[in-house]
């Protein structure tokens, strides 16, 4: 729900007509203490919700006699957005409540003219049952009063309890009962097998400390073994370091010789490949001999190839074009089948445009009996529609009839009954001077009530106080017994008048009963000319339809006769239907028998064209021969050019092969000698005996190291294992843990639910608890944040009283400060506000006295992150909400007069 706007009209310091507008967001109504604020929160309180903090006379504006509220809200329903606008006046008996159709640009009148059907209409709106809950969630919810928004947090228990209790609707589980009564033996089941299972997991973890024990033992064996490990392993490296160095100088020693060894094999090697390389020479100088022979003939053969080739690519295009006339020969033939086949077709086509000619009158003729005839039968199903809705609407004439009758006679009644009935008028004056005799009698008692009292008092011999004659006791008593008389028979005369105002009255609500009766009276006769236009209506259709039934009945008489006709054209029908279908088929003939004739020319002249090009090619054959012939006398020669050209261009490289092994040996002699020196300088350095005593002490080493390895691996293998036994306890004893604590869980969900068997009406302090822990938190977000304190923490008992914590002190909500106070009830009113307030509108009234600036900005940042309202309005004198909310009205007074500015 959202409210758009308020207006107030004589409503207590507002003259005339105000009208506020309301937007979305976070509104501050501000304005000075008496300025009329809160009297915007208090009209939609009382137009809305029923609610009203004092009486409606007090709601008036002084010197008026009335004063009218106006509300208009949107609200989604289930027609959509929908717009409303409710009318409650003060001081007179008077409602309304309006729609908006935006169709037509127009309020309409929803028909509510009394308190009753506005509350149930608004009981409707805002989805609860009855007034009471309807007032409850203005005064406790929606709208606290500034007066309770604090009161209703510092009152005892008892009042607080009833208050919240109301409001967060704690009284409603009665209606559990009957659900409840099978749980208990459902959870008894429950424990029974969680018993079982807890008892088989008991037996399973007795276990569980000798396998920790056994487990903490092997961890220390394995930290022991992994100890002596890193010991032996470092003496090992030690040992292996000096044993690395020895063996690099038994491997230098190795490299020596093998270099040596190396050397005189690459000197022999280097000596064979000087004398291949002499022999390669030798060769290749014999090669260039021969190809020089053979040159001429080598010439020949190539020149003769490249000829070859050119005649071998003209012989295949000759062979392309041969194909080319064997294809084209084959298209031709292809083409002058189609002609012949096209002309088939036509002779088909001229043949079936005769055919059609002939039958065009007789298929014509067919095809308008066959529509008339399915036109017929069609209609044979609405004889009988016709006949139904004839009967249809002689029975709704017969029942409109009766409705005419029925109102006529009521109309006539209820003309008799006003015409007996005394005008309700009439009575008013009766009324009015009976009530207006009362008064004058009331006055005069009261006067003499008073001229008693004086003669009472006044002495003898002094003045009468009501006519200054000397007062005597005669006197004096004679005028008191003449008051008491009058004021008997006035007594007697004000009981009668009462008596007749009583009748008077009674009479005159029957009058306006029978006056509301007798207002109708034009309604009733529209509605009985709106009948007569009906029936008239009724009876002309009900005319056109008998004469439309006689007119189809004779349209349907003359079918077996259409049918008859319809057969003997049956076969002229088919033969143009034939016909028709041979000439669509072959519409296109004429013109596809030119464009065949015209592709037969062509390619008769492609084929005349391919025979000019292949008359080019005479005498290749011969060529192709006498090219053969050159390259089978040149091919010895060209073969032996072939064979040795290769190692014929090798002889200068064969020339500087040999001169580069020479130097090349004689380097390698040079480079032996130095290396057998350095190979003797090494052996002088190397203790061969150390090496092997180094060796010996490692292989012992190593082999310890194995055995600890080992029997460390058979260690952390058992250690392993041991710890996977303790993990698989250890699950089942969490298992055990939570099965245990599960049965906790059952035996009090046993207790709860034999308890609300017991007694469900108790279900309350169960459900407030649950309610005020999730407000109550929510609360506390909020108190923190406006409090800008971490410290401080906020908490909402189940007794519904508020406590807040600061750091190791606890502070009840009677000895917190005025901000604290006005904070703490903030944050738990918003939070209801937020769970509860399902119309998504909320007032808060002066909810910042006390707070600083800070603690404002605080309050304001957390109502516009509050999404489940589409408004939130904060009702203040403090002008720094200008600043911080979304929208404003500033309220002033002047003269008794309360002004509303919109910014």
């Amino acid at each position: 729900m959202k409210i758009t706007e308020v207006a107030l009209e004589d409503i207590k310091s507002y003259e005339g007509r105000t009208v506020v507008p309301i937007e979305g967001g976070v509104t501050a109504i501000l304005g000075e203490n008496g300025a009329g604020k809160s009297t915007i929160q208090e009209a939609i309180g009382f137009a809305l919700f029923d609610s009203l903090p004092f009486n409606n006379k007090d709601f008036v504006r002084e010197g008026a006699s009335s004063g009218t509220v106006e509300v208009t809200f949107v609200q989604e329903t289930a027609k959509g957005q929908q717009r409303f606008r409710v009318t409650r006046s003060a001081g007179r008996s008077n409602y309304g409540v309006h729609r908006y159709d935006s169709e037509g640009d127009e309020w309409i009148d929803q028909d509510i003219d009394s308190k009753s059907q506005l509350i149930k209409w608004l009981c409707a709106r805002f989805d609860v049952e009855d007034k009471e809950e309807l007032q409850s969630l203005w005064e406790s919810c929606i709208g606290v009063p500034q007066t309770r928004f604090l009161s209703d947090f510092a009152d005892n228990p008892k009042p607080r309890k009833e208050k919240f209790d109301a409001l967060l609707n704690l009284d409603a589980y009665e209606e559990s009962w009957d659900r409840l009564k099978d749980i208990p033996a459902a959870i008894e089941q429950e424990e029974q097998k969680l018993r079982e299972e807890i008892a088989g997991l008991t037996s399973t973890v007795q276990d569980l400390p000798d396998k920790r024990a056994k487990a903490e033992l092997l961890a220390d064996e394995v930290a022991s073994i992994e100890a002596e490990i890193e010991r032996k392993t470092d003496d090992l490296i030690e040992k292996e370091t000096e044993h690395e160095e020895l063996e690099a100088v038994q491997d230098e020693i190795d490299s020596l010789e093998q270099e040596v060894r190396s050397q005189e094999q690459e000197i022999e090697a280097t000596e064979r490949e000087l004398e291949t390389a002499e022999k390669e020479l030798r060769a290749a100088q014999k090669a260039q001999e021969k190809c020089e022979e053979n040159r001429e003939g080598y010439r020949q053969h190539e020149e003769a190839s490249e000829r070859l080739d050119e005649l071998e690519e003209r012989e295949n295009e000759r062979d392309t074009l041969a194909e080319r006339k064997d294809e084209q020969k084959q298209e031709v033939s292809s083409v002058e089948f189609e002609v012949n086949q096209l002309e088939d077709d036509l002779e088909t086509l001229q043949s079936a445009q005769e055919t059609l000619e002939e039958r065009e009158d007789e298929k014509q003729r067919y095809e308008e009996l066959d529509e008339k005839i399915n036109s017929l039968q069609q209609r044979e199903g609405e004889v009988k529609e016709l006949q139904e809705r004839i009967d249809d609407l002689a029975g709704d004439i017969s029942e409109k009839q009766e409705k005419v009758e029925s109102l006529e006679a009521k109309v006539e009644a209820i003309e008799e009954e006003w015409e007996a009935t005394t005008r309700p008028g009439e009575l008013d004056e009766k009324i009015n001077e009976r009530k207006a005799r009362r008064q004058q009698l009331k006055n005069e008692r009261e006067r003499l009530e008073e001229q008693l009292e004086r003669l009472r008092d006044t002495d003898v011999d002094a003045p009468c106080p009501t006519c200054d004659r000397p007062l005597k006791e005669e006197h004096r008593s004679d005028a008191i017994d003449q008051r008491e008389e009058r004021i008997e028979d006035i007594d007697t005369e004000r009981k009668e008048l009462s008596e007749e105002l009583s009748d008077l009255r009674d009479r005159r609500e029957e009058a306006r009963n029978v006056k509301q009766r007798a207002d109708k009276l034009p309604v009733h006769r529209e509605k009985i000319e709106s009948l007569e236009g009906e029936i008239e209506a009724l009876q002309s259709e009900k005319s056109e339809t008998e004469k439309t039934l006689e007119e189809l009945e004779e349209e349907l008489a003359e079918l077996p006769e259409l049918e008859a006709e319809r057969d003997e054209l049956q076969e002229a029908y088919d033969e143009y239907e034939t016909a028709e279908f041979r000439v669509q088929e072959h519409a296109d003939v004429p013109d596809e028998l030119e464009e065949k004739r015209a592709e037969l020319d062509a390619a008769n002249s492609k084929l005349e064209d391919i025979n000019d090009e292949l008359a080019e090619y005479e005498g290749l054959d011969e060529k192709l021969a006498e090219v053969k012939e050159t390259l089978e006398k040149t091919e010895s020669a060209y073969q032996t050019y072939i064979k040795h050209e290769q190692q014929a261009s090798q002889v200068e490289e064969r020339q500087q092969a040999v001169n580069e092994t020479e130097e090349e040996l004689a380097e390698l002699e040079d480079a032996l000698e130095e290396t057998k020196a350095e190979l003797e300088e090494t052996k002088a350095a190397f203790d061969e005996e150390r090496l092997q005593a180094l060796e010996s002490d490692i292989e012992d080493i190593k082999g310890e190291i194995e055995r600890a390895k080992g029997s460390l691996e058979e260690k952390r293998e058992n250690l392993s294992e041991t710890r996977e036994e303790i993990q698989r306890l250890e699950t089942a004893l969490e298992e055990r843990q939570e099965k245990l604590q599960q049965l906790k869980e059952l035996k009090a969900d046993h207790q709860f639910a034999e308890w609300v068997r017991e007694n469900v009406r108790e279900a309350g302090p169960k459900m407030r608890e649950i309610i005020t822990d999730r407000i109550g938190a929510r609360a506390n977000e909020l108190f923190r944040t406006i409090r800008g304190a971490s410290a401080e923490t906020l908490e909402w008992t189940s007794d519904y009283e508020i406590v807040v914590h600061d750091a190791d002190v606890k502070k009840s909500f009677s000895t917190l400060s005025g901000g604290e106070k006005m904070a703490a009830a903030l944050a738990v009113r918003l939070a209801i506000l937020e769970q509860l307030a399902s119309v998504g509108v909320a007032f808060l009234d002066e909810p910042t006295a006390n707070l600083d600036r800070q603690k404002k900005r605080n309050l304001v940042s957390q109502l516009k992150q509050l999404d489940s309202f589409e408004q939130l309005t904060v009702i203040s004198h403090d002008e720094t909400f200008d600043s911080m909310t979304d929208y404003t009205i500033s309220v002033t007074k002047d003269r008794q007069t309360s002004e509303v500015t919109v910014n």
